[in-house]
C-alpha cells in the first residue's frame, strides 16, 4: 500500500481526540506524515491573549511529539488565523489587532529559530463576507509570514477565499514579491476552479480529502497533497474527515481502479518532500 501523508490537520488534546488517540489510528491505515497546525487559544479552552496564543503553540509543539512518537514524521505549524482578526475586531482597535497578529507571527520565528516549529500556519485572508479593514490586517500579516518564510524557507499554510485564477495569480504574485520558494508556500483546502487554477499555475495546494470531491481530484495532474483538515472537535466530529478515513478514502479509489499506485505515491510522498522537506519513508 502507497504510504499516506495527511498534509493539513488540527489536534486538540484538551477538548478532542488528541495525537495519543489519532497517530495510531493513523498509522495503521499506512500514515506516515501528518502537518499539524495548531488551534487558536479559545479552542484549548485558553484565554483569548497574546499568553494564551504562547500556550496554544507549546501544546501544538507537544502534539507534533506526541505524533513523533507513534511513529509519524510530523511538521509543526503555528500562525494568527484570518478569522482571529474578527474575533479581536469587537473589542481591540484595527492597529492592536494587527500588533497582536505580527507579535504572534514573532513568537512563531522565535519557534522556527529554535527548531520547535517548521511552519507558518494558518495565516490569509477570511473566506466569508467581513469588515474591509479586517482584510487588511489579514493580509499584513500574511504578508509578514512570506517574509519569514523567505528567512527560513519555512512553509506556510495559506487560508483563503476559493476565488478561482483571481485568489492563484494573487499569490503567486506575492510568492515572486517577496522572493519566496515557491514550494514551501501551500494554498490550503482548495476545491474546484481555484484548484485547478493553483495546479496550472504550479501553486501548491492541499485538497480535503472527502470521498465525493477525491473521486473527481484524481482525473487532474498529481500535482497537490491530499489533507484531513481534521478540527478534532467533538461538538463537530470528524469534519472535514478524520485522519484514519481519508486514508481509506484513497485505498477504495486504488482498490476500484480510479488510480493507480504511481498517481497516489506522487501525491502522498513526492510532493510531502518537496513541500514539507521531510525524508521519505523507508
Amino acid at each position: 500500500m502507497v504510504p499516506i501523508a495527511d498534509g493539513h490537520t488540527h489536534s486538540n488534546p484538551v477538548k478532542g481526540l488528541g495525537m495519543e488517540k489519532i497517530a495510531p489510528k493513523f498509522r495503521e491505515e499506512g500514515g506516515w506524515f501528518v502537518a499539524i497546525v495548531g488551534l487558536s487559544p479559545w479552542h484549548y479552552g485558553l484565554e483569548a491573549t497574546f499568553e494564551g496564543y504562547e500556550k496554544a503553540l507549546e501544546i501544538t509543539v507537544r502534539e507534533c511529539e506526541k505524533a513523533r512518537k507513534a511513529g509519524l514524521k510530523a511538521s509543526c505549524l503555528f500562525g494568527f488565523h484570518p478569522a482571529d482578526v474578527d474575533k479581536f475586531m469587537g473589542r481591540m482597535q484595527p492597529h492592536e489587532v494587527l500588533e497582536l497578529g505580527l507579535k504572534v507571527l514573532e513568537l512563531v520565528e522565535k519557534g522556527l529559530r529554535e527548531g520547535k516549529l517548521d511552519g507558518i500556519g494558518e495565516v490569509g485572508r477570511q473566506h466569508y463576507k467581513t469588515h474591509p479593514i479586517s482584510v487588511v490586517i489579514a493580509e499584513k500579516i500574511m504578508d509578514r509570514a512570506f517574509q519569514i518564510s523567505k528567512d527560513f524557507d519555512a512553509v506556510v499554510h495559506l487560508h483563503l477565499e476559493q476565488g478561482g485564477k483571481v485568489s492563484v495569480i494573487d499569490i503567486k504574485e506575492r510568492i515572486e514579491r517577496y522572493g519566496t520558494n515557491s514550494d514551501r508556500i501551500v494554498m490550503h483546502h482548495l476545491r474546484g476552479k481555484t484548484l485547478r487554477y493553483a495546479i496550472e499555475e504550479g501553486v501548491r495546494c492541499t485538497v480535503p480529502g472527502v470521498k465525493g470531491l477525491l473521486e473527481n481530484v484524481v482525473s487532474l495532474p498529481p500535482e497537490y497533497i491530499i489533507e484531513s483538515d481534521h478540527i478534532d472537535d467533538p461538538k463537530r466530529p470528524g469534519i472535514v474527515v478524520y485522519p484514519w478515513e481519508m486514508a481509506r478514502n484513497q485505498k477504495e479509489l486504488l482498490e476500484n481502479g480510479l488510480v493507480e499506485e504511481d498517481y497516489l505515491y506522487r501525491v502522498n510522498v513526492e510532493n510531502v518532500v518537496k513541500v514539507f522537506k521531510v525524508e521519505p519513508p523507508t
